[in-house]
């Protein structure tokens, strides 16, 4: 059995406008995407020294690109000295995850976390135990194009301090937790700062910023203050700060119903074939 030429060549020019078009339409050779997160932490002015110290820093970057390109930076640094001679006891640390994209096949992911741990400050019966803290978390996203395109980028600042007298039960006491969520596609946006009682926000120097929906998002949120708490008995003290913030960016994934409706027309358009090509 012989195929007709002709009636194939038909069938030919009937779906190659379809597949043409499905292509152009979920092609966005032009698409640029950003993600970005940061996070700044200073702690200072304690009223007690640690016992011991130690500094976590930790960073991860992916980037692929197929018919695309994609850059992907991550970095973390942590400090805390503790001395007691020269230099007064002060922590700071800071993170940031960045990721750029542009075309049709891509992924970007950015890691960091940075992380300062006081072990045991020991603090008297009827002492306080202060120190001022100062905090920045900054996000943001930027798309050409919601339908082809996604970008997220997403931090968090955990300040959390633990009653240690029994090295064999870390019992938590106070926390402070600045964290944020920017996604493109307007999945789950939310910038948030909670406190413990002990801990209190300078009103001058403390800000929440959004800028949800759109092509462009932003959100960044400054926080200074103090913590405070007095103990009736000798207790010991373990202060734990961390950050952590990740960014990513890829084109939209195509549509599952224009990949079904794309094999359809196939399979109709085989039949077709097999149909018209008798003789």
């Amino acid at each position: 059995m012989g195929i007709n030429q002709g009636a194939t060549k038909r069938l030919f020019l009937f779906v190659t406008p379809l597949l043409t078009g499905w292509c152009v339409a979920t092609s966005p050779t032009l698409a640029a995407t950003l993600a970005f997160s940061e996070a700044r932490v200073n702690l200072e002015n304690f009223s007690h020294n640690p016992i011991g110290v130690e500094t976590f820093t930790d960073t991860d970057t992916q980037a692929i690109a197929t018919t695309g390109q994609v850059t992907a930076d991550a970095d973390a640094n942590a400090l805390f000295i503790a001395d007691g001679l020269d230099l007064p006891t002060q922590a700071s640390n800071t993170s940031f995850s960045t990721v750029q994209g542009e075309g049709i096949g891509y992924f970007g992911l950015a890691q960091s976390l940075a992380a300062v741990i006081g072990y045991n400050f020991m603090v008297g019966a009827n002492e306080t135990f202060s120190f001022d803290f100062a905090a920045f978390l900054g996000l943001q996203t930027s798309i050409d194009s919601p339908k082809f395109e996604q970008a997220n980028a997403e931090g968090e600042i955990s300040l959390q301090l633990f009653d240690t007298t029994d090295s064999n039960n870390w019992r938590p006491l106070e926390f402070l937790t600045v964290s944020g969520k920017l996604a493109s596609l307007g999945e789950g946006d939310f910038l948030d700062a909670n406190e413990s009682a002990s801990i209190t926000f300078n009103p001058n120097k403390t800000s929440l910023k959004r800028s949800f929906g759109g092509n462009q998002e932003l959100a960044t949120a400054s926080v200074e203050g103090k913590f405070s708490r007095s103990f009736d008995s000798l207790t010991y003290l373990t202060l734990v700060e961390a950050k952590t913030n990740r960014a990513i960016v890829q084109p939209v994934p195509e549509s599952s119903n224009l990949v079904a409706l794309l094999f359809f027309c196939l399979i109709s358009v085989g039949y077709g074939v097999k149909r018209f090509a008798s003789p």
